[in-house]
């Protein structure tokens, strides 16, 4: 290799599989624990073990929004966590000072 070679930037492609979230059966890990601990709060609470079904629509809801962003659970976490600045309403976006 020259020298001319060695200055160029490395380029890669990012390949998505490699970043792409750890699922189980087509939702994120976390999701899935969420699903099966608000499952089991309604059957521990119901007494009725009809009630464990209630894990199949939020299933379904879980994969539906996963097909779209896999990482869309992520996202709406830091968003719920992250409270808008209070220069917001003056400005019309968010503003930070320097």
């Amino acid at each position: 290799m020259d020298e001319r070679q060695l200055e160029e930037p490395l380029i890669t492609p990012l390949v998505k599989a490699l970043t792409r979230a750890p699922t189980l059966m087509g939702v994120p890990y976390l999701y899935f624990m969420f699903n099966g601990v608000a499952s089991s709060v309604c059957f521990l609470v119901s007494h009725n073990l009809l009630m464990l079904l209630v894990a199949i629509p939020l299933h379904l809801f879980g994969y539906v929004m996963t097909l779209r962003d896999d990482r869309i659970f992520e996202i709406l976490f830091v968003k719920s966590t992250r409270c808008p600045p209070r220069s917001r309403a003056f400005w019309g976006a968010d503003s930070y000072s320097a």
